[in-house]
């Protein structure tokens, strides 16, 4: 009982931090949440869709990599575009690069379409992923930091409630004998499906991405320079100034602004030994290590879970509308997880509590892909989702707190390109294995990746309170 007050008191200090949240976090917040409801829905029924339209798992397989391709390849550049054109512009053209792309694949599903498209929705994830933890680092001072994180992950599980419930219901919905939605996709009838599975969940989908366009509305109204709180302005990158061309841009500490001074002045080879120097530093320091547990945490991710809404359906033997809820319910779990993650971290630290929960999950993961039986294997599901929730965003609170504030984007960056070009590769295996042998071996190899990851985070950060390069 004396626990539960505590944890119930340790909550209710959390909630109070969020009063004080600036005005950028809340717009973000908004737009965020708004997004993961299309998210939810593009869970459920996205595959399903490119498997009623007859492509099989290799080609979904190949979709999935492309579009983890693109997502690499737009994260490279994405730190630096936002050094000169900003949160706010970046964030907008995420949006509609993401919604243009969509769009154009669920009217045209051909496989070249599919796979054009595919990249720039990747590109639009990717500029997403770089952004979202230097951006709620900006916004918040070091002790609300984790509640911050916290209540983004909380929010967007949320709104994945709605969009999985939306996402299972609607081809059934649609499909309904005594409904006639015909005039709600009237101008848009030419491009429709024949098939009327296929249609089914392209309607559906087209619902989705319309309730998602609002989201833009609070980018639109985000302040470009955000302030940095008190307790970190020494860290901080100096304040937005206006460049030559009108255009503000992060000025670099004063240090590295020495070095961009006289690195001009070296010679070629003193030059390349110099960047040579840096790239060895970076890979192998906190980042690089970093970035190596993702690696192998986005290879095991890709190898499975883009195909689990298949899984359950054709395998397990479930219907879209319930998997649906499955995924709704996994949601309403994450929620207060999500949550609850932030006393956690406190209470045991932030590597540790993360790393208690991803080994936690490991024998749900194994049970949920070996043993296809649904009651078996939606309790494994759910119970190994709500474990690996905690596991994110006290991670890249830890990470954004060990990192000097001038490399927190480039720290996001390696991060994310590490996990997105692992998932990549993964997604594509995935697909291969699974048409030549089922679903065992894909699950057998995504454990033991989340096992090693575990393993190397354990050995370079339990033990060390500061940062080892």
């Amino acid at each position: 009982m004396r626990d539960l007050r505590v944890w119930l008191s340790r909550a209710a200090s959390y909630m109070r931090r969020f009063r004080s949240l600036r005005r950028n976090a809340i717009l973000y917040l908004i737009s965020n949440t708004i997004q993961s409801m299309t998210a939810g829905a593009l869970g459920v029924v996205y595959t399903l869709f490119l498997s009623s339209l007859g492509y099989g798992d290799a080609f979904i397989g190949l979709t999935l990599f492309v579009g983890a391709v693109g997502g690499g390849a737009g994260i490279l550049p994405a730190s630096v575009l936002t050094r000169r054109y900003g949160w706010r512009t970046m964030l907008l053209w995420s949006d509609l690069i993401g919604g243009v792309a969509i769009a154009i694949q669920l009217l045209f599903p051909t496989p070249v379409i599919t796979l054009l498209t595919t990249l720039g929705v990747g590109a639009s994830v990717a500029i997403f992923l770089v952004l979202n933890a230097p951006f709620l680092a900006a916004q918040s001072a070091p002790h609300e930091r984790a509640a911050l994180f916290g209540l983004n992950n909380g929010l967007g599980f949320l709104a994945a409630v709605v969009g999985a419930l939306l996402g299972g219901a609607l081809p059934v919905w649609l499909a309904a004998p005594v409904l006639d939605h015909s005039g709600l996709l009237l101008a848009l009838r030419p491009w429709l499906l024949v098939h009327t599975q296929a249609r089914l969940y392209q309607e559906a989908l087209l619902v989705m991405g319309a309730l998602a366009v609002p989201s833009i509305i609070p980018v639109v109204f985000l302040r470009d320079t955000p302030a940095q709180p008190a307790a970190e302005t020494s860290l901080a990158v100096a304040s937005a100034a206006p460049t030559s061309q009108g255009v503000k841009e992060l000025q670099l500490p004063e240090e590295a602004a020495k070095l961009k001074k006289r690195w001009p002045d070296l010679p070629d080879r003193a030059r390349l030994r110099k960047w040579l120097g840096d790239a060895r530093t970076l890979a192998t320091g906190v980042i690089g290590r970093f970035s190596l547990s993702q690696l192998l945490v986005g290879f095991g991710a890709g190898l499975f879970f883009p195909y689990l809404n298949l899984y359950f359906v054709n395998q397990v033997g479930i219907s879209v509308a319930a998997f649906g809820a499955l995924s709704a319910g996994l949601t309403v779990l994450q929620a207060p997880v999500s949550l609850l993650s932030a006393p956690l971290a406190d209470r045991y630290g932030k590597v540790r509590a993360s790393l208690l929960a991803q080994v936690a999950s490991l024998p749900f993961l194994l049970t949920l892909g070996l043993a296809p039986i649904a009651l078996i294997a939606s309790a494994a599901y759910l119970i190994r989702g709500a474990l690996m929730t905690i596991t994110s965003a006290p991670l890249q609170a830890y990470l954004m707190e060990v990192v000097p504030t001038e490399q927190r984007i480039v720290a996001s960056n390696v991060y994310n390109v590490s996990w997105q070009v692992a998932w990549a590769i993964g997604a594509g295996l995935g697909g291969v294995l699974i048409a030549l042998g089922g679903y065992a071996a894909p699950v057998i190899v995504a454990a033991v990746c989340y096992a090693l990851s575990a393993a190397l985070l354990a050995r370079w950060f339990l033990r060390r309170a500061a940062p080892i390069g």
